[in-house]
Protein backbone atom coordinates (compact mmCIF):
# COMPACT_ATOMS: atom_id res chain seq x y z
CA UNK A 1 0.00 0.00 0.00
CA UNK A 2 3.11 2.72 0.53
CA UNK A 3 2.60 3.24 -3.00
CA UNK A 4 -0.69 4.36 -3.54
CA UNK A 5 -0.17 6.68 -0.61
CA UNK A 6 3.10 8.23 -2.79
CA UNK A 7 0.77 7.86 -5.50
CA UNK A 8 -1.86 10.16 -4.04
CA UNK A 9 0.97 12.45 -2.22
CA UNK A 10 2.22 12.91 -5.84
CA UNK A 11 -0.93 13.43 -7.73
CA UNK A 12 -1.79 16.21 -4.93
CA UNK A 13 1.46 18.15 -5.38
CA UNK A 14 1.59 17.95 -8.81
CA UNK A 15 -2.15 19.17 -9.58
CA UNK A 16 -1.13 21.61 -7.30
CA UNK A 17 1.48 22.92 -9.00
CA UNK A 18 0.09 22.58 -12.02
CA UNK A 19 -2.76 24.91 -11.28
CA UNK A 20 -0.56 27.14 -9.46
CA UNK A 21 1.90 27.89 -12.44
CA UNK A 22 -1.58 28.94 -14.92
CA UNK A 23 -2.12 31.43 -12.02
CA UNK A 24 1.32 33.00 -12.22
CA UNK A 25 1.51 32.31 -16.00
CA UNK A 26 -1.64 33.07 -18.17
CA UNK A 27 -4.37 34.15 -15.02
CA UNK A 28 -1.67 37.53 -14.27
CA UNK A 29 -0.34 37.43 -18.08
CA UNK A 30 -3.24 37.15 -20.41
CA UNK A 31 -6.37 38.22 -17.99
CA UNK A 32 -4.58 40.61 -15.86
CA UNK A 33 -4.87 38.00 -12.41
CA UNK A 34 -8.85 38.20 -12.61
CA UNK A 35 -10.89 35.72 -14.41
CA UNK A 36 -14.61 36.01 -13.51
CA UNK A 37 -16.37 32.42 -13.76
CA UNK A 38 -19.25 33.06 -12.58
CA UNK A 39 -19.77 37.04 -12.16
CA UNK A 40 -20.44 38.15 -8.57
CA UNK A 41 -19.95 34.39 -7.60
CA UNK A 42 -16.63 32.35 -8.25
CA UNK A 43 -13.84 33.77 -9.95
CA UNK A 44 -10.16 33.15 -10.34
CA UNK A 45 -7.58 35.55 -8.22
CA UNK A 46 -4.17 35.44 -8.50
CA UNK A 47 -3.39 36.29 -5.14
CA UNK A 48 0.08 35.84 -2.86
CA UNK A 49 0.31 34.40 0.51
CA UNK A 50 2.83 35.28 3.00
CA UNK A 51 0.83 33.65 6.01
CA UNK A 52 -1.27 30.96 6.73
CA UNK A 53 -4.76 30.41 6.27
CA UNK A 54 -7.41 33.50 6.26
CA UNK A 55 -3.33 35.21 5.94
CA UNK A 56 -3.30 34.55 9.84
CA UNK A 57 0.95 34.91 10.52
CA UNK A 58 1.45 37.29 7.89
CA UNK A 59 5.19 37.63 7.45
CA UNK A 60 6.36 34.52 9.68
CA UNK A 61 7.34 32.17 6.34
CA UNK A 62 10.09 30.29 8.55
CA UNK A 63 7.71 30.18 11.35
CA UNK A 64 5.22 28.65 8.73
CA UNK A 65 7.64 26.23 6.96
CA UNK A 66 8.78 24.70 10.11
CA UNK A 67 5.38 24.10 11.33
CA UNK A 68 4.35 22.74 8.16
CA UNK A 69 7.88 20.38 7.63
CA UNK A 70 7.15 19.10 11.07
CA UNK A 71 3.36 18.30 10.54
CA UNK A 72 4.26 16.69 7.26
CA UNK A 73 7.52 14.47 9.52
CA UNK A 74 4.96 13.08 11.74
CA UNK A 75 2.23 12.03 8.62
CA UNK A 76 5.13 10.66 7.17
CA UNK A 77 5.92 8.71 9.74
CA UNK A 78 2.06 7.71 10.82
CA UNK A 79 2.31 6.42 6.66
CA UNK A 80 5.49 4.87 6.51
CA UNK A 81 7.30 3.99 9.83
CA UNK A 82 5.28 3.28 12.87
CA UNK A 83 4.76 0.25 13.43
CA UNK A 84 0.34 1.02 13.99
CA UNK A 85 -0.13 0.63 10.55
CA UNK A 86 -3.63 2.92 9.60
CA UNK A 87 -6.13 1.38 7.98
CA UNK A 88 -6.73 2.13 3.94
CA UNK A 89 -9.02 5.31 4.75
CA UNK A 90 -7.10 7.46 6.97
CA UNK A 91 -4.06 6.68 5.13
CA UNK A 92 -5.30 7.89 2.07
CA UNK A 93 -6.97 10.47 4.13
CA UNK A 94 -3.39 12.07 5.54
CA UNK A 95 -1.77 11.36 1.86
CA UNK A 96 -3.84 13.61 0.30
CA UNK A 97 -3.43 16.16 3.33
CA UNK A 98 0.47 15.83 3.26
CA UNK A 99 0.29 15.96 -0.93
CA UNK A 100 -1.53 19.63 -0.14
CA UNK A 101 0.97 20.71 2.95
CA UNK A 102 4.15 19.80 0.66
CA UNK A 103 2.79 21.80 -1.99
CA UNK A 104 2.14 24.99 0.05
CA UNK A 105 5.74 24.33 1.64
CA UNK A 106 6.94 24.22 -2.07
CA UNK A 107 5.68 27.28 -2.53
CA UNK A 108 7.34 29.03 1.06
CA UNK A 109 10.55 27.55 0.60
CA UNK A 110 11.08 28.47 -3.18
CA UNK A 111 9.15 31.86 -3.16
CA UNK A 112 8.44 32.71 0.21
CA UNK A 113 4.92 33.07 -0.25
CA UNK A 114 1.70 30.81 -1.45
CA UNK A 115 -0.05 31.18 -4.42
CA UNK A 116 -3.90 31.74 -3.97
CA UNK A 117 -6.70 31.92 -6.88
CA UNK A 118 -9.88 30.32 -5.97
CA UNK A 119 -11.77 33.39 -5.09
CA UNK A 120 -15.49 32.94 -3.97
CA UNK A 121 -16.41 36.60 -4.26
CA UNK A 122 -20.21 35.76 -3.43
CA UNK A 123 -19.52 35.41 0.59
CA UNK A 124 -16.16 37.07 0.58
CA UNK A 125 -14.50 34.03 1.72
CA UNK A 126 -10.37 33.44 2.11
CA UNK A 127 -8.90 33.47 -1.92
CA UNK A 128 -7.46 29.78 -1.23
CA UNK A 129 -5.73 27.10 -3.93
CA UNK A 130 -5.87 23.31 -4.81
CA UNK A 131 -3.00 22.32 -2.02
CA UNK A 132 -5.68 24.19 0.25
CA UNK A 133 -8.14 22.22 -0.75
CA UNK A 134 -6.66 18.77 -0.68
CA UNK A 135 -5.64 19.47 3.20
CA UNK A 136 -8.98 20.08 4.31
CA UNK A 137 -10.31 16.98 2.17
CA UNK A 138 -8.10 14.75 4.27
CA UNK A 139 -8.20 16.44 7.26
CA UNK A 140 -12.45 16.18 6.88
CA UNK A 141 -11.43 12.07 5.58
CA UNK A 142 -9.83 11.76 8.57
CA UNK A 143 -12.19 13.18 11.00
CA UNK A 144 -15.31 10.94 9.81
CA UNK A 145 -13.01 8.03 10.05
CA UNK A 146 -12.60 8.54 13.83
CA UNK A 147 -15.49 9.77 14.57
CA UNK A 148 -17.49 6.97 12.65
CA UNK A 149 -15.18 3.86 11.96
CA UNK A 150 -12.27 3.67 14.02
CA UNK A 151 -14.42 2.19 16.97
CA UNK A 152 -15.69 0.19 14.52
CA UNK A 153 -12.45 -1.17 13.55
CA UNK A 154 -11.89 -2.09 16.67
CA UNK A 155 -14.74 -3.86 17.90
CA UNK A 156 -14.59 -6.03 14.53
CA UNK A 157 -11.27 -6.96 15.83
CA UNK A 158 -9.68 -6.36 12.16
CA UNK A 159 -7.18 -3.88 13.79
CA UNK A 160 -5.45 -2.91 16.48
CA UNK A 161 -5.30 0.43 16.94
CA UNK A 162 -5.26 0.75 12.98
CA UNK A 163 -2.65 -1.66 12.35
CA UNK A 164 -4.29 -5.79 11.32
CA UNK A 165 -3.88 -8.78 13.01
CA UNK A 166 -1.89 -11.13 12.21
CA UNK A 167 -4.17 -14.79 11.99
CA UNK A 168 -2.32 -15.58 15.17
CA UNK A 169 -3.36 -12.83 16.78
CA UNK A 170 -6.77 -13.25 15.95
CA UNK A 171 -7.06 -16.54 16.68
CA UNK A 172 -5.35 -15.99 20.15
CA UNK A 173 -8.29 -12.93 20.49
CA UNK A 174 -11.07 -15.30 19.42
CA UNK A 175 -9.45 -18.33 21.73
CA UNK A 176 -9.00 -16.17 25.02
CA UNK A 177 -12.76 -14.25 24.83
CA UNK A 178 -14.13 -18.24 24.39
CA UNK A 179 -12.48 -18.81 27.65
CA UNK A 180 -13.43 -15.99 29.31
CA UNK A 181 -16.89 -16.96 28.25
CA UNK A 182 -16.37 -20.56 29.43
CA UNK A 183 -15.39 -19.17 33.06
CA UNK A 184 -18.11 -16.65 33.19
CA UNK A 185 -20.81 -19.65 32.22
CA UNK A 186 -19.13 -21.85 35.52
CA UNK A 187 -19.17 -19.41 37.64
CA UNK A 188 -23.03 -18.30 37.10
CA UNK A 189 -23.38 -21.89 37.33
CA UNK A 190 -21.68 -21.93 40.48
CA UNK A 191 -23.52 -19.42 42.16
CA UNK A 192 -27.09 -21.04 41.56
Amino acid sequence: MPILYIAVMAVAFLLDRVVKNWAAGPLVDVHGGVLPLIPGVFQFTYAENRGAAFSILQGRTWLLIVLTAVICLVGLYFLFFSRRRLPVFPSIAIALALGGALGNLYDRVVLGYVIDMFDFCLINFAVFNVADSFVNIGVVMLAIWMVFFEEKDKRRGDFRWGRPLTQVQAEERNEESEETHEELAMDRDEGR
